[in-house]
């Protein structure tokens, strides 16, 4: 029995010299001048292999292949694409669309036959195997497969383009968010539903955006969903600073369920590059899986997207402000920082703290062990800081040996503690690099906002005088500074 070809091209021209050339060598062939048409006669015809041009209307080669190869019944039809193109991109979209071969419209018709009975012996099919094909597919049926697929590359492309368009907002971090709950809350059923953007900040707020549809809910149920999200989150990192937020304006009167009665959930961290850069969570009083969802990979595929740029902007603003050796804030950020905390406390009278510390003979490390023994030792120190203070104090490379601390809603009383606990511990501690060790001790001028300052110059001032006095009492002590009478 002479093998079926079902042979696809929208030329006129070619489609003639094609098929005459392949009716001579024996071949059975069948003909469809568009990839709709040929994915219909697929199921009438039943052909051995599919012999078909990449550039056509509608739906071309590639986008022919693809539906062959996702649909099981007729998968395993071998399928050999032509094409005047000789990009490498172009046999490597035809290998991801699953063709068996790819080749060049030019060849010579006896070495296409060559290839196509190469390939049918390769790929063959079983009479048992096109019968059963036939009796189950009917000209209907494949026109409502062929519609179902063409509906589906249309919603899935609708899909993504709704996501896509969300780009526009990766400056406006609030808006960003109440457009992708809107979005969300169109093809996704939920009673509660949360967004996190990871931060690059260690020292930054970590907030759940969380959305109840305009339900009123009580706060021990947020608290417990911001609680469950976080900590799955913190399987893949570390969040201390952590509170939720709710976007939607809550209506109506509040109501009474219980965190025991979002019987459905699905809690997703988004990760990449093996960094947490957000995550999402639904939580419904229904049942549900949220995994089944039709387009559940295209909507995680979209939104790791979106995050990824919004956590590589953050990064961006982020570094700009970053010292790169130490890991603190640097000058600049600290000059701002100082202003805005000096004016807020002005605005809603409270007490802050402000320190300098200096790395005493810092000059003798560097000259004695090298200046990478001294990067070595500010990179510890800031390190040492960090882990003294709290998550709401700033810390900040001044410059050269300098680092300076500023401690919100902190009394000189409160600061002084932290203060002494920085300069024990960086006393106490073991530095060593290289197989070199020593010892390094630091000097620290603590002071606050006195009503005195008019300015935040004149308390930075006043922590610089307290560190001189540090350093020229005898160094490796905190000093305070003497509030003038």
């Amino acid at each position: 029995m002479a093998a079926k070809v079902l042979l696809v091209e929208d030329s006129d021209t070619q489609l003639k010299f094609l098929k005459e050339g392949l009716i001579e060598n024996g071949f059975d062939v069948e003909t469809a001048t568009n990839g709709g048409e040929a994915y219909k006669k697929i199921f009438e015809y039943v052909p051995d292999l599919v012999l078909s041009d990449i550039m056509m209307p509608v739906i071309d080669g590639y986008q022919l292949c693809r539906m062959i190869k996702n649909v099981d019944e007729i998968k395993k039809i071998p399928v050999i694409l032509l094409t005047v193109l000789d990009k490498k991109i172009d046999s490597f979209w035809g290998k991801k669309a699953g063709a068996q071969l790819f080749l060049s419209k030019s060849i010579d018709m006896n070495e296409l036959v060559r290839q196509i009975k190469a390939t049918l012996r390769r790929y063959p099919l079983s009479e048992e195997y096109k019968a059963a094909l036939m009796t189950k597919s009917s000209p209907d049926s494949a026109q409502v497969r062929l519609n179902t697929i063409l509906n589906d590359l249309l919603l899935k492309s609708v899909f993504a383009n709704e996501f896509r368009n969300l780009s526009d907002f990766m400056n406006y971090e609030r808006v960003l968010v109440e457009k992708l709950f809107s979005l969300l809350s169109s093809f996704v059923e939920y009673s509660v539903a949360g967004i996190f953007f990871a931060s690059p900040d260690d020292f930054a707020e970590n907030i759940l955006y969380i959305d109840t549809l305009g339900r009123n809910l009580s706060k021990s149920l947020l608290s417990d969903i911001q609680y469950d999200f976080f900590r799955k989150m913190e399987e893949y990192r570390a969040l201390k600073n952590t509170k939720f937020e709710v976007v939607r304006i809550l209506l109506g009167k509040e109501l009474d369920y219980k965190f025991t009665d979002l019987t459905s959930k699905i809690i997703i961290p988004l990760i990449f590059d093996k960094k947490l850069i957000g995550g999402i969570c639904f939580y419904t009083r229904q049942d549900m899986d949220y995994a089944s969802f039709r387009y559940f990979d295209i909507m995680i595929s979209e939104l790791l997207a979106i995050f990824k740029m919004k956590y590589q902007y953050t990064e961006k603003e982020f570094m700009s402000v970053l010292d790169g050796l130490t890991g603190l804030y640097n000058r600049r950020q600290f000059e701002i920082s100082l202003e805005q905390e000096y004016n807020r406390t002005k605005r809603h009278p409270s007490d802050f703290s402000l320190a300098i510390l200096d790395i005493d003979f810092f000059k003798k490390v560097n000259d004695t062990y090298g200046h990478q023994y001294g990067d070595y030792v500010l990179k510890t120190i800031a390190d040492l800081m960090k882990a003294a203070f709290r998550k709401t104090d700033l810390l900040y490379r001044y410059g050269g040996e300098e680092m300076v601390m500023i401690m919100p809603e902190t009394n000189i009383e409160g600061a002084i503690i932290p203060v002494q606990r920085l300069r024990r511990t960086v006393e106490e501690y073991d530095f060593e690099y290289n197989g070199v060790k020593s010892k390094v001790t630091v000097s620290i001028g603590l002071t606050m906002n006195y009503p005195e300052f008019n300015t935040p110059a004149e308390m930075l001032k006043s922590a610089d005088e307290a560190l001189y006095k540090a350093k020229e009492s005898g160094r490796n002590r905190v000093i305070l500074y003497e509030q003038q009478q």
